[in-house]
C-alpha cells in the first residue's frame, strides 16, 4: 500500500509538471507572459529534484523559456512606456538567465535594460536635473557598459553637475572598449568630451594662478597625449621652461591630430625662446601647422632670424 501510494504521488507530480508546462508553452504562442511565466517557475520548483526523464525535459526547457518570458515581458512593458514594469522584468530576465547559465539572453536583457533606462533618464537629463538623471543613467550603464550612447549622457550629467573625476571615468571607460566600428563613434565623442571639460577644468585653475593644480589634475588622466598636452602648458605658464623642454617633444609626439600637435609645439618653441635658444625655437615653431598658432608662429620665426 505504501509503495503503491508512492507511485501514485509519483504519478501525480509528473502529470502537474507536464500539464503545467504544456500550459505555459500555449500562454507564450499567445504571448501571455503575466500566466507563462509563473508557470513555468511553477515546473522548475516542483520538477526540479525529480528523477523522471519527462519532468526533466520539461524543468530544462523551462528554464530555457523562463529568462526569454520575462525579456519579452519587460519589452512590452517598455513599449507601453511602463518603465518601472519594464525595468522589474528584464532585471528578472537577467537574473534568471545568469542563474540558468543563458549568456546569449543575459546579454539581450542587459541591453534592452540599459534602452530602458535611457529613455526614462532623459527626460530628467533634458529638464536640466541632471542629479536625478545620473542616478538613473548609471543603473543602465552597470546593466550594459558596452552602451556607447548610455555611457556618454552619464558622462555628460557627471560634467553637468561639476563631478569631473566621475565623468572622465566613464570616458574612459568607453575608450577602453575594443578598436571595432561598433564603438568608434562613441570613442570620438568620449574623447571630444574629455578633451573639452580637461579644457574647462584646466581654465579655472589657470585662472585662479593654480598650476601646480593644473599638474595635479593632469597626472589624473589616463589619457596620456591629453594628460601631457596639459602638463606641458602648465609648466610653461609657471615658467619653468627648462621642464617644458624636457617634455615638449614626447608630448608632441603622443597628440593624434594636427591642431594638438601644434599647441604643444608652439609651447616648446616658447620655452626654447625664453631660455634664448634661437635655433631650436625656430625650429620648434616650424613644426607648428594650424591656426591659431601658425600666423604668431611664423612671426616669432621671422623675429628670430633676423
Amino acid at each position: 500500500m505504501v509503495a503503491a501510494l508512492f507511485t501514485f504521488a509519483a504519478a501525480s507530480a509528473q502529470s502537474d509538471v507536464v500539464t503545467n508546462f504544456n500550459s505555459s508553452l500555449d500562454a507564450l504562442k499567445a504571448n501571455d507572459f503575466a500566466t507563462a511565466i509563473p508557470l513555468l517557475e511553477q515546473v522548475i520548483i516542483d520538477g526540479e529534484m525529480e528523477e523522471d526523464e519527462t519532468v526533466l525535459n520539461c524543468v530544462k526547457n523551462a528554464k530555457t523559456q523562463l529568462p526569454v518570458a520575462y525579456m519579452k515581458s519587460g519589452l512590452m512593458e517598455a513599449k507601453a512606456q511602463n518603465f518601472d514594469a519594464a525595468i522589474e522584468k528584464l532585471n528578472q530576465a537577467m537574473s534568471k538567465a545568469k542563474m540558468y547559465n543563458n549568456t546569449k539572453v543575459a546579454q539581450a536583457a542587459g541591453k534592452a535594460l540599459a534602452q530602458v533606462y535611457q529613455v526614462q533618464g532623459g527626460v530628467p537629463f533634458n529638464e536640466g536635473n541632471y542629479a536625478v538623471a545620473a542616478e538613473i543613467f548609471a543603473k543602465g550603464y552597470e546593466a550594459n557598459p558596452r552602451e556607447t550612447k548610455l555611457a556618454m549622457l552619464l558622462a555628460e550629467s557627471y560634467f553637468k553637475m561639476n563631478e569631473y573625476e566621475k565623468g572622465m571615468k566613464v570616458c574612459e571607460e568607453v575608450m577602453a572598449l575594443p578598436n571595432t566600428s561598433l564603438f568608434e563613434a562613441g570613442k570620438a565623442e568620449a574623447q571630444a568630451k574629455m578633451s573639452m571639460y580637461t579644457n574647462n577644468k584646466v581654465a579655472e585653475l589657470q585662472k585662479a594662478e593654480d598650476y601646480d593644480g593644473v599638474i595635479a589634475l593632469a597626472e589624473t588622466i589616463t589619457d596620456a597625449a591629453l594628460a601631457q598636452r596639459i602638463t606641458v602648458q602648465a609648466y610653461l605658464l609657471k615658467k619653468d621652461y627648462a621642464k617644458v623642454i624636457e617634455l615638449g617633444e614626447a608630448a608632441a609626439e603622443l597628440q593624434t591630430n594636427d591642431d594638438d600637435k601644434s599647441a604643444v609645439y608652439f609651447n616648446l618653441a616658447s620655452a626654447y625662446n625664453a631660455k634664448e635658444m634661437k635655433p631650436q625655437a625656430i625650429a620648434a615653431f616650424g613644426k607648428v601647422t594650424v591656426e591659431p598658432y601658425l600666423t604668431p608662429a611664423k612671426e616669432a620665426i621671422a623675429g628670430l632670424s633676423k
